[in-house]
C-alpha cells in the first residue's frame, strides 16, 4: 500500500507533467509560431518557383494551342465549303440512282408476278394429282380393310356358332354361311 507521502508526490508529478504537455502552453505556442513561419516561407518559395519555371511554359503552350486551333478552324471552313459542293453532286447522283432503282423494282415486280402465276399453275396441277392419288389410295385401303374384316368376322361367327350350336351343323357349312352373310353386309356398307 502506498503511504500518504507517496500519494502526494505522485499527484504533484502528474500535475507538473500535465502543465508541460498542454496544447496551449508557452512551449507549444512557440512551436506553432515556428511551424507557421516555415509554412509561409515554403508557400512563397513554391509560388515564385512555379511562376518562373512553370507558369511561363504553360502560357507558351496555351498560345501555341490557340494558333493550332485557329489553323484547324480555317481548314475546317475550307473543308465545309468543299463538302457542300460534293453534297450537291452526291444528291444528284442519289436521285438518279433512286430513279434507276425504282425502274428495276418495277420490272422485278412484273417478272415476279409472271413467275408466281406459273408456280401457282404447277402447284394446282400437282395438288389435283395428289388429291386423286390420295382418293385412290383411300379406296384401295378401304377395300383391303373390308376384306380383312370379312375374314375375321366369318371366322368369329363360325367359332361362336360352333360353340352355340355344337355338332348339329357341320363346320364347313357354318363357314360357308358365315362368309355369305358377311359378304352381304360388307356389300351394303361399301355402297
Amino acid at each position: 500500500m502506498l503511504n500518504m507521502y507517496q500519494l502526494t508526490a505522485f499527484a504533484r508529478e502528474a500535475a507538473e507533467s500535465a502543465e508541460q504537455t498542454s496544447l496551449f502552453s508557452a512551449d507549444q505556442m512557440g512551436g506553432y509560431a515556428a511551424t507557421i513561419l516555415v509554412t509561409i516561407i515554403n508557400v512563397a518559395v513554391a509560388f515564385i518557383v512555379i511562376k518562373l519555371f512553370v507558369f511561363k511554359p504553360i502560357l507558351k503552350a496555351i498560345k501555341n494551342r490557340e494558333e493550332l486551333i485557329a489553323g484547324e478552324l480555317k481548314d475546317a471552313e475550307e473543308a465545309k465549303k468543299e463538302a457542300e459542293l460534293n453534297a450537291e453532286t452526291s444528291k444528284q447522283i442519289i436521285d438518279d440512282a433512286r430513279a434507276e432503282a425504282s425502274r428495276i423494282l418495277d420490272e422485278a415486280h412484273e417478272d415476279a408476278g409472271k413467275q408466281a402465276q406459273i408456280i401457282k399453275g404447277k402447284a394446282s396441277e400437282e395438288a389435283a394429282e395428289m388429291i386423286e392419288r390420295a382418293e385412290n389410295e383411300v379406296l384401295r385401303l378401304k377395300k383391303v380393310t373390308i376384306e380383312q374384316m370379312k375374314d375375321e368376322i366369318s371366322d368369329l361367327a363360325v367359332e361362336v356358332a360352333g360353340r352355340v350350336i355344337g355338332d348339329v351343323v357341320e363346320h364347313d357349312k357354318l363357314t360357308l354361311l358365315a362368309r355369305k352373310h358377311t359378304d352381304e353386309l360388307a356389300g351394303e356398307e361399301v355402297d
